[in-house]
């Protein structure tokens, strides 16, 4: 019997993930652009803050934690494609292009297809 609850529950839970839809790119700029944006990586060893301008430009800083905190920035390039959140950057990535969906979180939170979340700060731009 527990074992045929805990399937039960595990089921639960990945079907209400599977319910939560992506963000269309009309979403994703009425929600995220001109905003100031907090984000962090899932597992918490790294964030910093984002801002998506009105214009297409970008604004990313990077503080990672640990005894050797560093902090630093980049400014780059955003576009929304078939419902994707890309992004294109002078120093990260080499200067690739990466794009990611992005889902409703909790507490009024963003999750992204790539593991980071998003948190709204301000009107931001």
């Amino acid at each position: 019997m527990a074992l045929h609850s805990a399937v039960l529950a595990a089921s639960v839970l990945v079907a209400g993930e599977a319910g939560a839809a992506d963000l269309t790119s009309a979403e994703l700029k009425n929600e995220l652009v001109g905003h100031s944006i907090a984000w962090w990586e899932d597992g918490g060893w790294r964030g910093g803050s984002l801002i998506l301008a009105p214009d297409g430009s970008a604004e990313i800083t990077i503080d990672n934690s640990g005894d050797n905190s560093t902090r630093h920035g980049d400014r780059g390039r955003w576009a929304l494609r078939d419902g994707e959140l890309c992004t294109v950057w002078s120093e990260i990535r080499d200067g690739g292009e990466k794009c990611y969906s992005v889902r409703r979180g909790e507490r009024g939170r963003f999750v992204t297809s790539g593991g980071n979340v998003f948190e709204i700060r301000d009107a931001g731009v």
